[in-house]
């Protein structure tokens, strides 16, 4: 399956491409940049900092930024891994990235779901919070390595 997308026209396509896998690229990185300080200004809220602004202003402003950043993320990093899936599968440090936001999203879930940034206060959602920006950071470092383990 892995060589059957490898082989799909439109890798092929950015595989000759001298500029467009780089844009896609950059979009990527991007896209991972405005996703994680979005995640990390939530989860710092919820955390305590800034009590000023509400919590639940705060993750109105900065989720539908987080979500279309992650859309972009997706879609960006679909058609870089089309490039070399078989390589990319095997390299472990994109199957660890990929279990990392798994995990970040499950967590952002589990909040979404329960609604506990109404309760920033509690314990529960200060964990989650805790856990949500560490592993945003974990998927940013993993998908560093990526480029660096074969």
């Amino acid at each position: 399956m892995l060589e059957a997308l490898q082989a799909f026209g439109p890798a092929a396509w950015f595989r000759s491409s001298f500029i467009l896998y780089p844009l896609v690229n950059a979009l990527h990185i991007l896209a991972i940049g405005v996703l994680v300080t979005a995640a990390l200004l939530m989860d710092l809220r919820v955390l305590g900092v800034a009590r000023k602004l509400p919590v639940e202003t705060v993750i109105a402003h900065l989720r539908p930024v987080a979500i279309g950043a992650l859309a972009v993320a997706v879609l960006s990093g679909a058609a870089l891994f089309s490039v070399q899936p078989v390589d990319y599968f095997a390299n472990p440090a994109f199957r660890i990235k990929l279990l990392l936001l798994v995990l970040a999203l499950a967590n952002a879930a589990v909040f979404t779901t329960f609604r506990l940034h109404r309760e920033a206060a509690g314990s529960t959602g200060k964990v989650l919070a805790a856990a949500s920006a560490g592993l945003w950071i974990s998927v940013l470092v993993s998908g560093r390595f990526v480029g660096f383990l074969a």
